[in-house]
């Protein structure tokens, strides 16, 4: 069985939805000072696993969302929650 490239494997997820869990994972879990195995000790999952997450490389189940998200404090949906957008001081 011939192998397959990580990318092919686990391609990057472009929408918005995987974007925003992406970054709020990540956020969350450096605010709360907590590297990526804190994490996945915390929800009983491999490290790969969160690394995957945290790169939009994962389609992960509600049962693991559920688990980060109780890990991390929040309520569900703020895993989903867009990005504040930042404004730009206009020129005078």
């Amino acid at each position: 069985m011939a192998q397959t490239g990580f990318g092919e494997r686990f391609p990057a997820r472009n929408s918005a939805v995987s974007k925003a869990l992406a970054a709020n994972v990540r956020r969350l879990r450096k605010e709360r000072g907590w590297t990526q195995d804190d994490l996945a000790a915390e929800t009983k999952v491999e490290q790969a696993a969160i690394s995957l997450i945290e790169n939009g490389r994962a389609n992960p189940t509600l049962l693991m969302l559920e688990s980060i998200a109780r890990a991390l404090d929040v309520a569900f949906i703020e895993l989903f929650a867009a990005p504040a957008r930042q404004r730009r001081p206009k020129d005078r």
